[in-house]
């Protein structure tokens, strides 16, 4: 009998291990979707319909950019603008398919979203709104703290000269 003890203390440990590896692959799994916490709150239905809409726009993106002519993708590869500068030279030199194609992903975008927003329930909209509010509050955090990092290492360097 005493012999069984260990036995099974090493059996109850390997499966605890399994079941809590299992967690960490879903948490894991979920984080790479960037649906972290959406899976407590969205039906399957509306987790399907999110992802299908997320492909649906990275296949609008990915046909634009293959639509730009390779002027237009040195504008977008020139290191010497910054972003704002980017984006109005670029938009400078489409042409009517390209802006009649941005016109059509933003109003399918808009589709999509008015879709998505009508399949919510008033309770998982609130649910949202707190998540939303949550996620806010943490990147504040960490900007803070990376400002006083900033700060600390701005000091050390200083006190050394």
């Amino acid at each position: 009998m005493k012999s069984l003890q260990p036995l099974f203390l090493v059996i109850a440990f390997v499966c605890n291990g399994m079941i809590f590896a299992q967690d960490i692959d879903d948490v894991q799994q979920a984080h790479r979707n960037g649906n972290n916490g959406m899976e407590k709150i969205l039906t399957p239905d509306q987790l399907a319909l999110l992802q299908e809409q997320n492909e649906l726009v990275r296949n609008q993106r990915e046909a634009f950019k293959n639509s730009l002519s390779d002027d237009q993708l040195a504008i977008l590869d020139n290191e010497d603008l910054n972003r704002k500068e980017r984006r109005e030279a670029l938009s400078a030199t489409f042409t009517q398919d390209q802006l009649d194609l941005l016109e059509t992903h933003k109003a399918n975008v808009q589709a999509l979203k008015d879709s998505f927003r009508e399949s919510l329930s008033d309770e998982q909209k609130q649910k949202l709104r707190k998540r939303r509010q949550r996620l806010k509050e943490k990147k504040q955090q960490l900007n803070q703290k990376k400002k006083q990092i900033k700060k600390r290492i701005k000091k050390k360097k200083n006190m050394k000269n």
